[in-house]
């Protein structure tokens, strides 16, 4: 059986699905087997109360653990892993820990790595880990999936100085966004859009909103969120509804009081959160209104779901785009009438299996020359 390793922070079970979980699927209904290794969390994790610990219902088993047929998790608290502390400065006398997570990692993914036919990094500190990871399994596939920006993630500097630095480690990087895809001097760029899962969407579910508010609007996720600006529109429009579906700091919700109508439904499973954007009525994507953030326009989960059911979709200008007329920014001198007098134009946005085979695959609409290994072979799903 082909064997693939996918390099993350996302944990493997977990109520709110990021891309990597799709191309796991998609890569096991291919035949392949996958090992999913959780990185970046260490016990400093644990005594600040890291926000991302709270996609899970317990905390997680350390270990390489068997989840299912041909499907492994790996996962370990390091004694430290690289963080920011807000000042550029400071972060640099941090830089050394960059260092110590990949020699203290790679000793625990060494026995993973072995044999391995494919392994795909996706941004974040693991990116450290690509040189080495190239030194111990040299005949496998290395990309690097490009999900995020670095500098926008509330990561050290050095940590995005380090990504261009580590880039040629990898056979091809991959990202949605022709903005990130630019940033990258490697020989081997493809863009490689995001997807939905179709089926699972095609399926009935009930209206969460009993009695409807004149708009109901739907933010489904909380990455880089905005949340003052979700308090103004809330204020402007009373007779809308706010639902924020996702994790927050705990200071969130009680920095300030909050409108009647913006509503923190916290961290919710993916049934629930389609249910909620399926019945609404518009599109929340308060991103951070800061330089770069316009990669989410083609990065963003939320995004691709509103766009699928066919919602306007309410965000900064700096996502406007001539090819995705739904977004509506707030600076647009029509906004609120836009808002709730745009029909739903559902698009025919790709399906998660369309990443999974441009990833074992070619690519294409790539720019640079071929990649030096020929494509993954795939088992039939039925295999």
């Amino acid at each position: 059986m082909r064997r693939a390793v996918l390099l993350t922070g996302h944990f493997p079970v977990q109520k709110r699905r990021g891309s990597l979980h799709w191309l796991s699927e998609g890569l096991r209904a291919k035949g392949l087997h996958v090992t999913h290794a959780t990185l970046g969390y260490s016990w400093l994790s644990v005594l600040r109360g890291d926000k991302r610990l709270t996609v899970l219902d317990e905390r997680p088993r350390q270990g390489l653990h068997r989840l299912g047929p041909g499907h492994d998790a790996l996962f370990h608290y390091s004694p430290l892993h690289p963080f920011s502390i807000g000042r550029v400065a400071a972060d640099r006398w941090l830089r050394p820990l960059g260092g110590q997570f990949v020699a203290w990692w790679m000793p625990r993914l060494r026995q993973v790595l072995e044999g391995a036919d494919l392994i795909v990094v996706e941004s974040g500190p693991q990116v450290l880990l690509a040189p080495a990871i190239r030194a111990a399994a040299p005949n496998a596939r290395l990309i690097y999936r490009v999900n995020d920006d670095l500098r926008l993630m509330r990561l050290p500097l050095w940590l995005a100085e380090a990504e261009t630095a580590v880039q040629h480690a990898f056979d091809r990087i991959s990202t949605a966004s022709p903005e990130l895809a630019r940033r990258f001097a490697h020989t081997r760029v493809t863009l490689d859009g995001m997807g939905v899962p179709r089926p699972p969407l095609a399926r009935p579910r009930p209206h969460p909103f009993p009695p409807r508010a004149r708009i109901e609007a739907v933010c489904a996720g909380t990455t880089q969120i905005d949340l003052p600006a979700l308090v103004r529109i809330a204020r402007a429009q009373p007779h809308w509804r706010l639902h924020v579906l996702g994790r927050l700091s705990g200071r969130a919700g009680r920095a300030r009081a909050l409108p009647a109508n913006l509503i923190l439904h916290g961290e919710q499973d993916f049934d629930r959160t389609i249910g909620h954007v399926a019945h609404a009525d518009l599109g929340l994507a308060p991103y951070r209104d800061v330089p770069g953030i316009d990669y989410q326009r083609w990065s963003s989960n939320r995004m691709l779901l509103y766009r699928h059911f066919g919602l306007p979709i309410l965000g900064p200008d700096r996502l406007c785009h001539p090819d995705l007329p739904a977004i509506i920014g707030y600076c647009d001198p029509q906004v609120w009438t836009r808002c709730e007098t745009m029909p739903r134009r559902p698009e025919a946005v790709p399906d998660w299996s369309e990443l999974t085979d441009r990833i074992l695959n070619d690519g294409s609409g790539q720019r640079g020359r071929a990649p030096a290994k020929d494509p993954i072979p795939v088992a039939p799903a039925c295999a």
